[in-house]
């Protein structure tokens, strides 16, 4: 894979078509002012910083070839660069985008439709933000779908990458799936715009951090969750009724924040998941930390190979599964249901109607 000059990022290597990226695209952009001196972490002493800059300089010029190698060896894989031009003439970098097509390909046809978004910062000499969204596998397991680096995590940036996942996923206006994220504006609106039939849910954990910056006794934190995952609406308001009873201002605080994408009772019906916290991506994000301190190329690799690996650890377990209709970790969800089937009674109430109700356990000695 041959290396092409730092005054070269922005000509795209001779093909627009594969990466696309034109600097004037992104002139407007709100990124931080580079000039000068790349962005890099102030926790690290300058000296130390100038004695690698050559390196960090020829990592992100390599970054059109690296994409170029992406797109040669991996046919159908996505890869979009976008770069700065400064008035000084002067070329910056400003966002990439990777989405392989063994893990498109793979998506569609055994994930549940369930897409997680979050970012989470680089750790390493040069600053910025590393955006990924993934899934839930048929067992439950992580997948993920795709990433990209931004230079700061805005508005436009969701914008831009949520566009990106829409054009290349074929997700359209986003009907029959699920997203969440946290509460970041930018994903809320944009979202919206982008995907208006989709089911967009808020990480519960985020929504309790800020209700706790507010409210921080811990009776409220359980008033919260006893709402956040009730299976129905009238227990969902008999636990909010009780947040109301303590303080009114507490409950009008979480009613604001659209309780239904938060609260399980709302869940639309087919989704496939009753999961209320973004804990995949955070997942994600912790098993990538060690790569996200590395240099951009070097970051994308490790990834590149995470991901490889685990994909082919998950299909050679899958093959020792045989002609399994349910996989197991939903087989085993299944059984708990079965039961706690045992305690519930159906009383009919009319015409395909029916009430259920919860019995005591009777413990014998």
């Amino acid at each position: 894979m041959e290396g092409i000059t730092y005054e070269e990022v922005s000509q795209g290597n001779g093909n627009e078509e594969a990466i696309e990226g034109d600097p004037k695209d992104d002139e407007d952009d709100n990124v931080p002012d580079v000039k000068g001196k790349p962005m890099f972490n102030e926790d690290i002493p300058w000296k130390k910083q100038v004695a690698i800059l050559g390196t960090i300089v020829e990592n992100y010029a390599k970054l059109w070839s690296y994409g170029e190698e992406i797109k040669r060896s991996n046919p159908g894989s996505t890869v979009k660069l976008s770069v700065n031009s400064m008035p000084d003439g002067k070329t910056y970098f400003s966002r990439i985008y990777m989405c392989f097509h063994g893990l498109k390909k793979g998506w569609r046809s055994g994930c549940r439709g369930i897409i997680n978004l979050d970012g989470c910062f680089l750790k390493g000499m040069c600053t910025g933000q590393l955006l990924c969204v993934v899934d839930r596998d048929g067992n439950n397991h992580i997948y993920p779908i795709a990433w990209g680096v931004v230079c700061v995590e805005n508005k436009d940036s969701w914008k831009w990458f949520l566009e990106n996942l829409q054009e290349y996923l074929h997700l359209e206006g986003g009907f029959g799936r699920t997203l969440m994220s946290d509460q970041h504006k930018g994903i809320i609106k944009d979202v919206k715009d982008l995907f208006p039939e989709i089911e967009h849910k808020q990480c519960a954990r985020h929504v309790l951090s800020n209700f706790k910056k507010k409210f921080p006794r811990d009776l409220f934190e359980k008033l919260f969750w006893k709402a956040c995952k009730a299976s129905t609406e009238p227990l969902f308001n008999s636990a909010m009724k009780e947040i109301q009873l303590i303080s009114p201002a507490a409950y009008v605080h979480l009613i604001g924040r659209n309780p239904k994408s938060w609260s399980r009772a709302f869940s639309q019906f087919g989704r496939g998941c009753d999961a209320v916290e973004n804990g995949l991506s955070e997942s994600f994000n912790n098993v990538i930390l060690e790569a996200r301190k590395k240099p951009i190329i070097t970051m994308l690799e490790d990834i590149r190979l995470y991901v490889m690996q685990r994909m082919c650890s998950l299909r050679q377990k899958g093959s020792e599964w045989g002609h399994l209709d349910v996989c197991p970790n939903i087989r085993l969800s299944l059984n708990e249901l079965k039961i706690q089937q045992r305690y519930w009674q159906v009383l009919p109430s009319g015409l395909n109607t029916f009430e259920t109700k919860k019995l005591r356990r009777v413990l014998w000695s």
